[in-house]
């Protein structure tokens, strides 16, 4: 660890058992994002890196934690590989005992790789198909993603890729592309786009909920690319 603040910008103080099923876990946030999504739901994190709370503020939450069944932990952003601390915060949570997912756009695949080896989940957003990623995230350079891709299904121990369904962009087109990039995967999951007032797209704000029986759908038209196909709700 260094002498300076950790990359933990924040943690949701109530463990859930959404973000990691099967497990009770707690939330660590990083801050700072390479990507530039209308639809980002933390988009207050999107920014520039804020500065990060001390460490040992982090290790007594780690304890609080534990003490109250927590046995996993998720590391999620912004994007957690853009901070040179991660590898210490990982052998960190390690140390108390909590299994580790660590949340992806997968754009730095030189960071990933190490990490996989130390992490029990990873979860990589594919926002959209390759060649539409520098206008739908405002990064260009897909070849980074797709050797993401290669190095989860090759090394993770688990892990799931997962889309954001919003159905002016993710037709069965844009779908199809996915299933192809991903193609052979453990799990894919699809969540459904949920308006919010903050959305950094105004025109999203108002966009409707997917529904459904889009993502239902979806489920079966997504089954020869991965092995298991999740609807998440």
């Amino acid at each position: 660890m260094t002498s300076a603040g950790s990359p933990v910008y924040a943690f949701q103080k109530n463990p859930t058992m959404v973000d990691y099923p099967g497990h009770l876990a707690a939330i660590y946030f990083i801050s700072g994002c390479n990507f530039r999504c209308g639809f980002c739901h933390n988009a207050a994190l999107m920014a520039g890196r804020k500065a990060g709370m001390p460490w040992d503020q982090v290790e007594a939450s780690c304890k609080q934690f534990k003490r109250n069944w927590v046995d996993a932990v998720v590391i999620t952003g912004g994007e957690p590989t853009l901070s040179p601390e991660l590898p210490d915060l990982v052998r960190l949570f390690k140390g108390h005992g909590f299994i580790v997912k660590l949340d992806t756009n997968g754009s730095r695949p030189d960071v990933l790789r190490p990490l996989i080896a130390e992490t029990d989940y990873v979860a990589m957003d594919i926002k959209c198909g390759p060649a539409r990623y520098p206008g739908l995230t405002g990064f260009s350079d897909t070849g980074k993603p797709t050797e993401s891709i290669g190095l989860i299904k090759a090394g993770a121990a688990d892990y799931e890729f997962r889309t954001t369904v919003i159905d002016a962009v993710h037709t069965d087109e844009e779908m199809t592309a996915i299933g192809e990039w991903i193609r052979g995967a453990r799990r894919y999951v699809l969540q459904p786009f949920v308006p919010r007032e903050d959305l950094p797209d105004i025109a999203l704000r108002t966009t409707p909920r997917t529904s459904a029986e889009r993502l239902k759908s979806l489920q079966d038209f997504m089954k020869p690319y991965a092995d298991e196909i999740v609807c998440r709700e």
